[in-house]
C-alpha cells in the first residue's frame, strides 16, 4: 500500500507537467486505485478517456474503481464498454464473471454450437490454447437469464443399469383441488417412462374421476383412483402432486438411487414450466436444492416436487412434515438432475421471518472485539449492541485492544470500561486474530461467545435474545453467522462457499444488492452453510473449548473462521447463516484490491495450509447445488454436470452426515 502511496504522488507530479498524455495519466489511474483512492481513480480514468475514449484498460479501471465505491451497476457498464473496445480482454471479462454479471458480457455464446466453435478454436494457434480452453468452459455456462435455453439443451440421460433393481415403485398422487388438465400431463408424463414396472394411486375427488381423466385408469392398468386413504406400502413411494410433469427417465433415477443407496428419502431438482399447444414447453425458476437441510426444507416453497420415501410416513399433507418424518429413519439422497417441473408460474420466496413470543434471555453472551485505534467505529459498534439487545445488562463485552497508541482511543477505552460488565484487556503482542480472541474468551465463563469485529453497527433487534432461541431450539447447531452489509447498503457476506474453481472461500451474495434475495431466496432464508465469516461469529463457550480455540499457530491472520467451522463440522454440528441478524460492515469494497504482493503471499501459505489440512473438504460444498457453474461468481449460472459428478454428489449425499467433514488422512 505504501509503495503505491508514493507511487501516485510520483505520477502525480508528473501529470501536472504533462497534461495531455493519456498514457501517463493512466498510469497515474492505476496507482491511485491501487493506493485505495477509488473516487481519485475514477477522475483520472475519466480524464484518460477524455483524452482518448478507445482505451478499454481505463474502461476497466473504471470498473473497478467504480465497484470499490459500491456503485454496481456503473462498474458493470465499464466493463461492458472495455469488451466492447476489446472483446479479448480478459480483464474485463473475469471483472464481470466475478461480479456476477455474466449475463452483460457482450455477445455471450453458450450452448452446444458455443462449445463446437470453441472447440475448432483450439486447432488456430498453440499460443492461444489456455484462453480458449476457458472460452469451452464458459461456452458450457448458461447466464442465469437464459435458464429456459439451457433447459432445452440440456439432455438428462437414464442413471447406469437404467434404474433397474428395484420391484414395482408404488406412486401416489395428490390430486385434490387439481384441475383435470395439470393431472392429466402427470400421468401421461408417467405412462412414457423409460422404467415401466410402477403403480400409481390417484387421491381425487368424485368429481374429477367421473370426468373424461378419469377414463385413463381404463386405458393404463397402472393407473388407480381412490377416494380415501392411501393404501399400506411397505417398499418405496414415489409422493408427487397434480401438475408435476416428470422427465422420461425420473422413475429410472429414482429407483437406482434408491437401490444404490438404501436411502430413507430421496428427492431431486425441480423447476416450473408454462407449456404452449404449438410451440411447446417454456421453463423457468429452477429450484435447485442442496445436500439435506432441515432449516432449508422448513420452507414449503422449496419442498422437492417429487421425493421417494421408504414405506408409509405420517405427516398427513404436509410436505415438510413428511420429508423430516422420513429423514429421520435413515439417511437421505439428493439425486441433482432437474427430473420434475411444476405446470404453472413460479412462486416468490419469502425471508425468514423473526420468531414470535422471544423470551427474556436465559443464558449470557460475551462479546469479544479485537482494536488497535478506531475509537469511532469501536464506540458505534459497542453502542449498537447495547441500543439493540433485549437485556443489556447480561451482555459482557471483552475489547482486546492491541497496542492501541492513540490518546482518543485510550480515552474512548476508559469511557466504556467504567459500565458493568465492560473489560478492556491490553493485549502487546504483533497481531494475530486467533490469538486475540483465545485470550479473551479464556477471561469469561459466559455461555455463549460471540466474536465480533470492531468495524460493525448492529442493525437488528433481539440479536441477544435470537442468539440464545437458537441453541434452546437446536443444540447441534456449532456456530451462527449473520448478514453484513456495506455501508452503501449492498451485501458482503450471506454465508461462505467451499470449493469453487480455482478460487478459496467466498462470501455469499458479496456485492449484491441488499434486496437480492438470491436463487430461491437463500440470502434471506434461515440456512445450514459451510461456513461463515469470523467478522460475526457467535458459537457456546463449552464448543469453543472442546475444538481448542482458534488455531494461533496456523491462522494468525485469514482462514481461522473457516478452520473454525470446519472444525465444528467434524464433531457433527451445524453452522447456521441467520440474516435476521443484519449488521453494517465498515470494512472497504475494495479489501482485495488494496492487498500488497507480501500480503497476498501471507494469504495464499495460509490458505495452501488449510487444504493442507482438510483436504477435500474445502472443495466440497453440500449446500452448492452442482448445476451452478463452479467458476467465477456464485450462481452466476448454469451448468450440466457430468455424469461422474452426479453419481459422486447422490453416494455423498446418501452419507449418515453429508455435511460432516474429516481432516485429510
Amino acid at each position: 500500500m505504501r509503495d503505491w502511496l508514493l507511487a501516485a504522488d510520483a505520477w502525480g507530479r508528473v501529470v501536472r507537467t504533462v497534461r495531455r498524455s493519456s498514457r501517463i495519466w493512466l498510469q497515474y489511474a492505476h496507482a491511485l486505485r491501487r493506493s485505495g483512492q477509488s473516487v481519485e481513480a475514477g477522475d483520472a480514468y475519466r480524464r484518460v478517456l477524455a483524452l482518448k475514449p478507445g482505451t478499454a484498460a481505463a474502461w476497466t479501471g473504471l470498473g473497478i474503481a467504480f465497484k470499490a465505491q459500491g456503485q454496481r451497476s456503473a462498474a458493470i457498464d465499464a466493463f461492458v464498454q472495455a469488451l466492447r473496445i476489446d472483446p479479448l480482454s480478459r480483464s474485463a471479462r473475469e471483472e464481470l464473471l466475478r461480479y456476477g454479471a455474466r449475463g452483460a458480457v457482450p455477445e455471450a455464446a453458450h450452448g452446444r454450437a458455443a462449445i463446437a466453435d470453441a472447440l475448432a478454436g483450439l486447432r488456430l494457434s498453440l499460443d492461444q490454447a489456455n484462453i480458449w480452453r476457458d472460452e469451452v468452459e464458459q461456452a458450457g455456462i448458461f447466464p442465469a437469464l437464459d435458464y429456459d435455453a439451457f433447459r432445452k439443451q440440456s439432455i438428462i440421460g437414464p442413471p447406469p443399469g437404467e434404474g433397474a433393481g428395484l420391484d414395482c415403485l408404488s406412486i401416489r398422487i395428490d390430486a385434490r383441488g387439481a384441475a383435470p388438465a395439470r393431472l392429466r400431463a402427470t400421468l401421461r408424463s408417467l405412462i412414457v417412462q423409460s422404467r415401466w414396472n410402477w403403480r400409481a394411486e390417484v387421491l381425487s375427488s368424485s368429481d374429477l374421476r367421473e370426468s373424461p381423466i378419469g377414463s385413463m385408469a381404463h386405458v393404463e392398468p397402472r393407473i388407480h383412483f381412490i377416494d380415501a386413504a392411501w393404501a399400506d406400502e411397505s417398499g418405496y413411494i414415489l409422493h408427487l402432486e397434480a401438475g408435476t410433469v416428470l422427465n422420461p427417465h425420473a422413475l429410472a433415477w429414482f429407483g437406482w438411487t434408491a437401490g444404490e443407496t438404501g436411502c430413507s428419502l430421496a428427492y431431486c431438482d425441480h423447476d416450473h414450466m408454462a407449456q404452449d399447444w404449438k410451440y411447446g414447453a417454456s421453463y423457468s425458476a429452477p429450484v435447485l436444492q442442496p445436500v439435506y437441510d432441515p432449516y432449508w426444507f422448513d420452507d414449503a416453497l422449496v419442498c422437492p416436487a417429487a421425493f421417494l420415501t421408504f414405506g408409509d410416513v405420517p405427516g398427513g399433507g404436509d410436505r415438510r412434515t413428511v420429508l423430516r418424518s422420513a429423514a429421520a429413519r435413515g439417511t437421505v439422497a439428493h439425486i441433482p438432475r432437474i427430473l420434475a417441473s411444476n405446470m404453472g408460474g413460479s412462486v416468490s420466496f419469502v425471508a425468514s421471518a423473526m420468531p414470535e413470543g422471544l423470551g427474556a434471555a436465559a443464558r449470557s453472551i460475551a462479546v469479544v472485539i479485537p482494536t488497535r485505534d478506531n475509537p469511532a467505529l469501536l464506540e458505534r459498534c459497542v453502542a449498537s449492541l447495547l441500543a439493540k439487545a433485549d437485556n443489556p445488562q447480561q451482555i459482557e463485552i471483552l475489547i482486546v485492544s492491541n497496542r492501541s497508541a492513540h490518546a482518543e482511543t485510550h480515552a474512548l477505552l476508559g469511557q466504556l470500561a467504567k459500565r458493568p460488565l465492560t473489560r478492556i484487556l491490553n493485549f502487546d503482542e504483533p497481531f494475530n486474530w486467533s490469538r486475540a480472541n483465545n485470550v479473551a474468551a479464556q477471561e469469561t465463563n459466559a455461555e455463549i461467545l460471540l466474536f465480533l469485529n470492531d468495524d460493525t453497527e448492529m442493525l437488528s433487534s433481539h440479536w441477544d435474545s435470537l442468539l440464545i432461541a437458537t441453541w434452546e431450539n437446536d443444540d447441534k447447531v456449532g456456530a451462527v453467522g449473520a448478514r453484513l452489509l456495506y455501508p452503501s447498503g449492498g451485501v458482503q457476506h450471506a454465508g461462505i462457499i467451499l470449493g469453487l474453481d480455482g478460487d478459496g472461500p467466498q462470501h455469499e451474495a458479496r456485492w449484491q444488492n441488499a434486496d437480492e434475495c438470491g436463487p430461491h431466496g437463500r440470502w434471506l432464508r434461515l440456512r445450514t452453510t459451510s461456513a461463515v465469516t469470523g467478522a460475526f461469529l457467535a458459537m457456546p463457550r463449552q464448543l469453543f473449548v472442546q475444538v481448542g480455540g482458534f488455531n494461533e499457530l496456523d491462522f494468525a491472520i485469514a482462514y481461522n473462521d473457516i478452520d473454525m467451522c470446519l472444525r465444528l463440522r467434524e464433531l457433527g454440528r451445524v453452522i447456521l447463516y441467520d440474516p435476521r441478524l443484519i449488521l453494517t460492515h465498515y470494512e472497504s469494497v475494495s479489501r482485495g484490491a488494496n492487498l500488497t504482493s507480501q500480503m497476498l503471499e501471507w494469504d495464499q501459505s495460509e490458505l495452501h495450509t488449510l487444504y493442507m489440512g482438510w483436504g477435500d473438504a474445502c472443495l466440497r460444498d453440500p449446500g452448492y447445488n452442482p448445476h451452478f457453474a463452479t467458476g467465477g461468481y456464485p450462481f452466476d449460472g448454469y451448468r450440466d454436470p457430468p455424469l461422474e459428478e452426479i453419481l459422486r454428489h447422490v453416494r455423498h449425499s446418501a452419507s449418515p452426515e453429508p455435511w460432516r467433514v474429516a481432516r485429510r488422512s
